[in-house]
């Protein structure tokens, strides 16, 4: 049955964003939600996918260069924001299959003014509060949690209500260039402990890459909390 929205809950166990190949709207749409809410890095992130324009029709399964058994992939433009028309580029394995164009709106944690911020000025706990609510003009990134915004200071002047994100407050960086970082490797229920050093800064949820011991090369890694990182398996990342 098709539905006019869809809604959809993040699960951080979930593969970033995968939904069956066809040319179903749904499928799109669901690929489209999925990739949304993995951005935000929140289990409890809530998607909802409005209006949608798919501008290139996706291939049937078993036609010429359809795109086959592979998972339907959604990635956003760099700067895309929540509550305004976003186009996603489609992807199945390593084929680019179409391009949709949707407005979503997104409801997760975050922290919000209660009382105006000067400009340069520390935020205090008085001032924010944290919630569980819609974010509306927001980058898909993951936002600062109240621990993160008590102390930082405001890059511009805040007014009460606003959502606070990387953008309108300095945050620390959970993982700094140089520093050695605890490296969690997952595989369905298994899971290995080890040791690498971040080759780049960010914050929780930003991917950056990690060098591990005697390996060759850098792999892409998600950070997890300050210190810690998940390597991650192959796939379409904003990698710093």
């Amino acid at each position: 049955m098709r539905a006019a929205l869809l809604l959809v809950c993040a699960s951080l166990a979930m593969p970033a964003v995968a939904a069956a190949v066809g040319n179903d709207p749904d499928s799109v749409r669901l690929a489209i939600a999925q990739a949304v809410a993995e951005r935000f890095h929140v289990a409890s992130t809530q998607v909802t996918v409005g209006e949608m324009r798919i501008d290139s029709a996706l291939p049937q399964a078993g036609e010429a260069g359809s795109a086959g058994d592979g998972t339907l992939v959604a990635v956003p433009d760099p700067g895309a924001r929540t509550g305004q028309p976003v186009q996603f580029t489609l992807r199945a394995g390593s084929k680019r299959v179409g391009l949709a164009v949707a407005s979503v709106t997104v409801t997760t944690l975050h922290v919000r003014t209660t009382a105006p911020v000067e400009r340069d000025a520390a935020v205090t706990a008085e001032a924010v509060q944290e919630q569980d609510g819609g974010v509306s003009g927001v980058r898909f990134e993951p936002l600062p949690r109240l621990a993160d915004v008590i102390g930082a200071h405001a890059r511009r002047t805040l007014a009460a209500g606003e959502v606070l994100s990387k953008a309108v407050v300095v945050v620390p960086d959970a993982v700094r260039a140089g520093d050695e970082v605890k490296v969690v490797a997952r595989m369905g229920a298994l899971e290995a402990w080890g040791v690498g050093r971040a080759t780049a800064s960010g914050g929780v949820g930003d991917v950056v890459r990690i060098r591990r011991g005697s390996a060759r090369g850098l792999q892409p890694a998600r950070v997890l909390s300050p210190g810690v990182v998940e390597v991650l398996l192959a796939q379409p990342q904003e990698i710093r």
